[in-house]
């Protein structure tokens, strides 16, 4: 918290039921995944309402999380790295998401 200047407490987040909630709630669900075939961060046109779900370095998001996904997104990075750890994937993703 100290080093985040607080601001780790100005980063919108919340806990739902399941991901019907969210959609309904009018957010498209976005999945950060490694995934070669997801769409390049830089290319994507992010919704107003963006949910971004991020999951644990290694195993990632559930497959049926991807699956409930209305966009797949990937930070590219070099082929022999598999995945970044959470937060640093977290940081690149807000700040690009914010800059559109």
């Amino acid at each position: 918290m100290r080093v985040s200047i607080g601001h780790v407490c100005t980063v919108p987040w919340t806990r739902y039921a399941h991901l019907g909630e969210l959609r309904d709630a009018g957010f498209a669900l976005v999945a950060l995944t490694p995934d070669r075939g997801a769409t390049a961060i830089d290319e994507v046109d992010w919704p107003a309402r963006t949910a971004l779900m991020l999951g644990a370095e290694g195993p990632g998001l559930a497959a049926s999380t991807l699956a409930a996904a209305d966009l797949r997104v990937r930070i590219p990075i070099r082929d022999d790295v598999d995945s970044l750890n959470v937060a640093s994937a977290a940081a690149v993703a807000f700040h690009v998401a914010r800059r559109r």
